[in-house]
């Protein structure tokens, strides 16, 4: 009878484009639900092809009508994203917040809008805010309730 040669292994994998086609599932009700959240985008290791099988997905939330601190606002945009199969950080931030960031000369912000991945809402807001082109390859028609990567919201 054979017996494991060590209990305490076990093997992992990310599936990374099912992570994305889950967050942009619930980036797309997000964006039915609450007209004050204008885009969301993917940064960090899962936008770069980096993540491992215990990596969180990193999210910006652009909104308008800032209501509390930023930090403040983080539980109840974390709830949207609470049915994902990895955890999830979100970083909602209204534009007039993100310019001054900008202006401030932000490092973390610079890196973001450099790899950020379009999950959903105006996709124009990544070049209106970097003043380049956002990527916009990785996500394409994804989900079953037809939204799709980067409509514009009307």
């Amino acid at each position: 009878m054979q017996r494991p040669s060590c209990a305490s292994v076990q093997i992992a994998f990310l599936d990374r484009n099912q992570a994305i086609a889950e967050l942009v599932e619930c980036a797309g009700r997000l964006l039915a639900c609450d007209d004050r959240v204008l885009a969301v985008g993917l940064f960090g290791s899962l936008a770069r092809s980096q993540a491992l099988p215990r990596s969180d997905a990193d999210l910006l939330i652009v909104r308008e009508h800032p209501q509390q601190r930023w930090f403040d606002r983080i539980p109840s945009y974390a709830d949207a994203f609470a049915g994902v199969s990895l955890p999830v950080d979100v970083f909602p931030y209204t534009v007039e917040e993100l310019r001054r960031m900008i202006a401030g000369r932000s490092g973390f912000l610079r890196t973001i809008l450099r790899e950020v991945i379009p999950l959903g809402g105006d996709a124009e807001i990544w070049s209106d805010l970097s003043g380049v082109r956002a990527r916009r390859s990785e996500v394409r028609d994804q989900g079953d309730d037809g939204c799709r990567s980067g409509r514009r919201r009307t």
